[in-house]
């Protein structure tokens, strides 16, 4: 069963938070699930390009008025082409 763990990255600061996301990913088995919230939508931008290029899969990006939320599955990626919800 695959673990669920969020990472709220409101109020962190460019490129801290890009570097947090990663560090946790990469603490992760295959399979878990990583929710992420940002405030800052050209970071939410910046972390889609980077996942997109990852091994690891994008399940949904939602945006609010205030924060953007990412679910990110770790890697390998069970699809080749990622039409995550948006």
């Amino acid at each position: 069963m695959a673990n669920k763990m969020t990472l709220d990255l409101k109020g962190v600061v460019s490129p801290m938070d890009l570097l947090k996301c990663n560090a946790c990913l990469t603490a992760m088995a295959p399979g878990d699930i990583l929710e992420v919230i940002l405030a800052d939508a050209e970071v939410a931008d910046n972390l889609t390009m980077i996942l997109l290029r990852s091994n690891d899969e994008i399940l949904y990006r939602e945006q609010t008025r205030d924060s953007t939320c990412i679910r990110i599955r770790k890697g390998p990626r069970q699809y080749d082409d990622t039409p995550f919800q948006e």
